[in-house]
């Protein structure tokens, strides 16, 4: 059975790919990029071998520990690439939840992302090729971790996905488990004990690694470094955690995956009262206040768009808590502008979550300008309040309420910038996305792709408009004085408007010149 179903999957790949030469494009160079780095990765690997294992240790740890990390989190912001094996699609099937779980596995190892990570994990045994015993070790525990990560993503987006098309408690669950994510790191944080003086810094990096390679994210990377600097003792403990982690989220991702295969993947249709019609009874019923209204609706009912809610506690919170750990402000102040960033980046390609729902605006003769300026509006309702929140929250945990001007001319500047620019993307760019309904974390090969290639344009463009707000308020926020703090906040409002409006205009007539070409794109992809 295992062995059909990677069949079937590999199949169906190159099935799509045969038939669509962007998605093909899109697969090559995805993997050329991933390649150059892990190229760039076995290199450091090589450099650093000539070190101290002291340095080595630093170098491994926390270099698997992001990938840890990655691998957690980044499924979660873009689209995957394994919709063959969607649980819901197979449950109908008499397939036992361990053979597709085994094959789930088989397929993340196989693909580009997984091949790179069982490279770079067999690869640290370069890194300490000087220890002969450790670099064994090495090529063993990067085996370990390239499993741990490759669960660790579908824990993660089998049990969001399941979740969010869930509702009522099982929303509340996800948020409960978000918190229980976020808080324990932070609380850990908020105890550690380190020495001051004059080289606290240092002092507070050691602890770190120290307490790095005892978590679950560097555990199975700090075992072959203990063996070479002689804690054989810490090298075994480290070895229990590492399997406990691993077992642990084997288990968790069995449970989420039953879940899903029970669901069948569908939410409970949900019956409206008379006369409650939500943002669509609020909104004026003009062109303009319709698509605002839809696109609220999309937010909060759509797991598509609803999954990027998870991550604005989630992505500051992490923030945070670098900042306790190594006490840099500068971590802190990026928090509202990551939130700023990412909510206008989930919808670079907006019209892609329409689908073919778009011929009804062609169809109507709705006016380009009357979509963005709508799409524009929903935008700024959901990550106005959440930008500034998450901003005047830092400020004040951080201690640095007498900068807030600053901090929120960083924030809300980027995130009006954002929203000019991807007024003027969405209306060009079309990625192939789920359907509607089904596990919002998967998609068409090379999907992954497209939507990172397009995010980098995207990002780079909000990068380069916001670049005279960003300047501002860094001098603002170096020197304290408190009237550069609110000249950055007026010219961040006043810039970030004038973005604003002239995407919704430039986006509004790109959408009026290319509407039919838009559909028709639109019915390519789902095709």
């Amino acid at each position: 059975m295992v062995a059909a179903l990677l069949r079937l999957r590999f199949r169906v790949l190159a099935n799509t790919l045969g038939r669509n030469t962007i998605q093909l494009v899109a697969v090559i160079l995805g993997g050329i990029s991933t390649f150059s780095l892990l190229l760039f990765v076995l290199l450091i690997f090589a450099r650093v071998s000539i070190e101290p294992p002291e340095a080595i240790q630093v170098t491994v740890v926390v270099g698997g520990s992001v990938v840890l990390l990655g691998w957690l989190v980044v499924p979660l912001m873009f689209d995957g690439v394994d919709r063959t094996l969607d649980p819901a699609k197979l449950s109908r099937y008499p397939v036992r939840t361990s053979q597709l779980m085994l094959a789930m596995f088989f397929v993340g190892v196989l693909w580009v992302p997984g091949i790179a990570t069982v490279l770079a994990g067999l690869g640290t045994g370069i890194a300490w090729m000087s220890h002969p015993l450790s670099a064994a070790l090495a090529v063993v525990t990067g085996l370990v971790g390239v499993a741990t990560c490759v669960v660790g993503s579908k824990v993660t987006t089998t049990a969001a996905g399941t979740l969010l098309r869930g509702r009522g408690a099982a929303r509340l669950g996800l948020a409960a488990l978000v918190v229980v994510v976020v808080a324990v790191p932070i609380a850990a944080a908020l105890l550690r004990d380190v020495p001051a003086g004059g080289s606290a810094f240092f002092a507070r990096i050691t602890a770190v690694i120290e307490a790095l390679g005892f978590s679950p994210f560097g555990a199975v990377w700090s075992i072959p470094g203990r063996v070479a600097l002689g804690d054989v003792s810490g090298a075994l403990v480290a070895s229990g955690i590492a399997l406990v982690t691993l077992a642990v989220l084997v288990i968790l991702w069995r449970v989420a995956l039953a879940v899903s295969m029970q669901s069948r993947g569908e939410g409970p249709a949900r019956a409206s009262r008379g006369g409650r019609l939500g943002p669509l009874g609020l909104l004026p019923s003009t062109p303009t206040g319709a698509i605002a209204a839809r696109s609220l609706i999309y937010w909060f009912r759509d797991s598509r768009l609803t999954r990027q809610l998870i991550l604005i506690p989630v992505l500051p919170a992490l923030m945070l808590m670098w900042w306790l750990l190594f006490d840099i402000d500068a971590l802190a102040f990026l928090a509202g502008p990551v939130v700023a960033t990412l909510l206008p980046l989930s919808v670079f390609a907006g019209l892609s979550y329409d689908g073919t729902a778009f011929a009804a605006e062609v169809a109507a003769g709705v006016r380009g300008l009357h979509d963005r300026v709508g799409r524009a509006i929903a935008l700024l309702v959901i990550a106005g309040p959440a930008t500034a929140i998450v901003q005047v929250a830092v400020a004040v945990i951080i201690g640095r309420v007498g900068d807030l001007p600053a901090l929120l001319a960083l924030a809300l500047g980027t995130l009006l910038v954002s929203v000019g620019v991807v007024s003027v993307s969405s209306a060009r760019i079309v990625v192939p996305v789920a359907r509607s309904g089904r596990n919002p974390f998967s998609a068409q090969p090379g999907a992954a792709t497209v939507s990172v290639v397009g995010s980098y344009v995207v990002t780079g463009a909000t990068g380069v408009l916001a670049a005279p707000v960003s300047a501002l308020a860094v001098v603002a926020l170096v020197s304290g004085i408190p009237a550069v703090g609110w000249a950055a906040l007026a010219v961040a409002l006043v810039l970030g408007s004038a973005v604003t409006l002239g995407g919704v205009i430039v986006g509004g007539r790109v959408l009026d010149a290319s509407g039919p070409a838009v559909l028709a794109r639109l019915r390519l992809i789902r095709a």
